[in-house]
């Protein structure tokens, strides 16, 4: 049995999950190939760049307003986009290896000799064209080159658990042969990203060279490779997956910048080819150093709050100098208290939020000239100032868990977009209503407050009143933060997914019901007192499952209840059976930690473990063992007709793994 077959179901219990995936329709696929067709580019090209596009609609939209990159000696017009995976290879001449190249001058034999650089194609299409002698050259040079990235700049384990981050830099490029009869293929390679696309490929098990000479050359293959996986979540449910299984799903789409056209300089006269190599010298050769993301908005974050909390002549201090220490995460828990601020990590994120975020233009105005007094940004955006709150909030949650990136980057993502809740902007630039230092409303008493506005009509198509908003920030941290999360992002080429809403937009029906008020309610009381969070019914009691537990509040379950349908649990069909089956695993856990538990209980205060010396009760054992026997042989009788009933479709051995424990 595989390792992959081997892994629990959701083991990693962390990482980015996606949006459901659909298999586009064959009449978005052509519509999108004539309008690339329109913008000058080859029928070839134009076909492999729509049927790699994971949302054709939206890729020929963006058609209509492309961006441009400015490179030496030209512009490249380029569209910002999702495309599958199995539709992108690696530059079969990347670069990163001149300095081993073998040339031919020096006597290397012909196996060993690099390809020669792509050049442009013909016409003035954005496009290039590279020449082999022969198919298997350029078999064994993709291969090759994904072997050597994957093993020199191993990127497998990041995206397993967050998928691709940063775009691909990708171009269509010609194959053409000095000898063979071989149609030649037209390829979508990556002008920068080899090593993340090398890395994509060894996660779903793919050698470029598939890609090249067989998915390439067979649409209905294609699709059905993209539609496996796409089943596999469907039939089993994103929980239900192994940890193995759900890297490849966040491994099967990447983001990409598909150039779709050039535009040279009058005077530089510089083809298409020599515009690639020189967007790929400036990123790889002679970049800049730049700061990660996450650091550039910590340093914009001191710059803001020095902003903020000098005077001039013509205004006051926008903050003391006390609360520019609590809110650079600078003091101490005690110092918190000693200094007449709420301890609790909400209080303060909210605090942060309305320095940075509300008080209208004035405060915008403010938190802008300290973003340009370090970066010289003329104009910032509402954004880069929603990243500064959110990188201040974060700093004591990532001193606490700065060793596990997977754990803090989709947290951060969603706050990100959680607080560009425009009401924000409204909130009042004196004191919070809960949680100030010089008294104010209790948090029941906001509770009280946000009920009210919801039972207005606010929120309901429209925009929350001040205390479903302050209500709504609050709740946020720690549903955000849990480590369940209870909000996360729509995810990336997710249009047509059930829920494709943005945080915001499930905040605002949340917070517009009175339900949801009393969930957020609930999950700030828990949240301060560190417990888990779990879901209220309409009158803000826990709701129970049929097995007697709390239900605890998941993202799927916010955006299931608030959404406009009434949720009901399942008795019947295939929800209810994975709520079933939820628990049956669970209850394995638990079997699992209480023995462990049991074996760690030592004979005496600091001696070895009783179990492990003298063992335990045979009758005891025996009529545990009898009911366990029993058990695992029902599970297996299930895994059997499960393999029997899927076995003509092929799915059998995959759709196992949820049974292998």
């Amino acid at each position: 049995m595989t390792d992959e077959a081997n892994a629990e179901p959701g083991d990693d219990g962390a990482g980015w999950q996606p949006e459901p995936y659909v298999l586009p329709r064959i009449a978005a696929v052509n519509n999108l190939a004539d309008a690339l067709f329109g913008k000058g580019l080859s029928e070839e090209a134009s076909e492999a760049l729509a049927r790699a596009a994971v949302q054709p609609e939206d890729m020929r939209r963006k058609l209509a307003d492309v961006n441009n990159l400015r490179v030496q000696g030209g512009t490249l017009h380029i569209v910002e986009t999702r495309l599958w995976s199995a539709a992108v290879v690696p530059h079969p001449a990347n670069p990163r290896e001149y300095g081993r190249r073998s040339y031919a001058l020096g006597g290397a034999s012909a196996a060993l000799r690099i390809l020669p650089v792509p050049e442009s194609a013909p016409g003035n299409g954005p496009e290039l064209q590279i020449r082999v002698p022969h198919p298997n050259d350029l078999t064994q040079r993709l291969d090759d080159a994904k072997e050597r990235l994957v093993k020199e700049n191993p990127l497998d384990d990041d995206i397993a658990a967050e998928g691709v981050l940063q775009p691909l830099m990708v171009v269509p490029m010609t194959v053409s042969y000095e000898r063979a009869p071989n149609r030649p293929p037209t390829l979508l390679i990556t002008a920068d990203g080899s090593s993340r696309i090398s890395s994509v490929h060894e996660l779903l098990g793919y050698r470029p060279s598939l890609i090249a000479y067989d998915l390439a050359n067979d649409l209905r293959k294609f699709r059905r490779e993209i539609n496996r996986w796409i089943r596999l979540v469907q039939k089993q449910g994103w929980a239900s997956l192994s940890a193995a299984e759900q890297g490849k799903v966040r491994a099967l789409t990447v983001p990409a910048r598909v150039v779709v056209g050039f535009a040279p300089d009058t005077r530089a006269g510089v083809r298409f080819h020599t515009a690639v190599r020189n967007f790929i010298g400036l990123t790889h050769i002679r970049p800049p150093r730049p700061y990660s993301s996450a650091v550039e908005s910590e340093a914009k974050g001191d710059a803001v709050l020095d902003s903020l909390a000098e005077s001039t002549r013509s205004r006051h201090a926008r903050i003391t100098p006390q609360e520019k220490r609590w809110f650079a995460g600078v003091i101490t828990e005690q110092e918190v208290i000693d200094e007449g601020f709420s301890p609790h990590q909400d209080v303060r994120a909210a605090e942060i939020i309305r320095t940075v975020l509300g008080g209208g233009t004035g405060t915008a105005r403010r938190v802008n000239e300290g973003i340009r007094s370090l970066t010289a940004q003329q104009r910032p955006k509402r954004e880069d100032r929603v990243d500064i709150a959110v990188e201040l909030i974060l700093r004591p949650v990532r001193t606490a868990r700065n060793d596990v990136p997977p754990y803090v980057r989709p947290r951060r993502a969603v706050l990100q977009r959680a607080y560009r809740l425009p009401e924000i902007e409204e909130l009042p630039a004196d004191v919070l209503l809960e949680g100030a230092p010089d008294g104010g409303r209790s948090l029941e008493e906001l509770r009280d407050a946000a009920l009210k506005e919801a039972a207005e009509g606010l929120g309901a198509g429209g925009r929350l009143g001040l205390a479903q908003t302050e209500l709504a920030v609050k709740a946020t941290y720690y549903m955000v933060t849990a480590d369940t999360m209870a909000l996360q992002t729509e995810g990336s080429g997710a249009a047509r997914a059930e829920d494709s809403r943005s945080a915001v937009g499930v905040l605002r029906a949340m917070l517009s019901r009175q339900r949801g008020v009393n969930q957020a309610y609930e999950v700030v009381r828990a949240g301060r007192l560190g417990r888990p969070l779990y879901e209220v019914a309409e009158d803000g009691t826990p709701i129970c499952t049929a097995d007697g537990q709390y239900r605890e509040l998941t993202d799927a379950l916010v955006r299931h209840t608030y959404n406009g349908e009434a949720l009901t649990e399942a008795v019947a069909g295939l929800p209810a059976a994975r709520a079933r089956w939820a628990t049956v695993t669970k209850s394995v856990d638990n079997l699992r930690q209480a023995v462990s538990v049991m074996e760690s209980v030592p004979a005496y205060e600091g001696g070895d473990s009783l179990i492990k010396r003298e063992g335990w009760d045979p009758p005891e054992i025996e009529k545990a063992r009898r009911y366990l026997d029993k058990v695992s042989r029902t599970l297996a009788d299930w895994a059997d007709l499960y393999h029997v009933q899927n076995n003509d479709q092929g799915q059998g051995s995959e759709a196992m793994n949820i049974l292998d424990m």
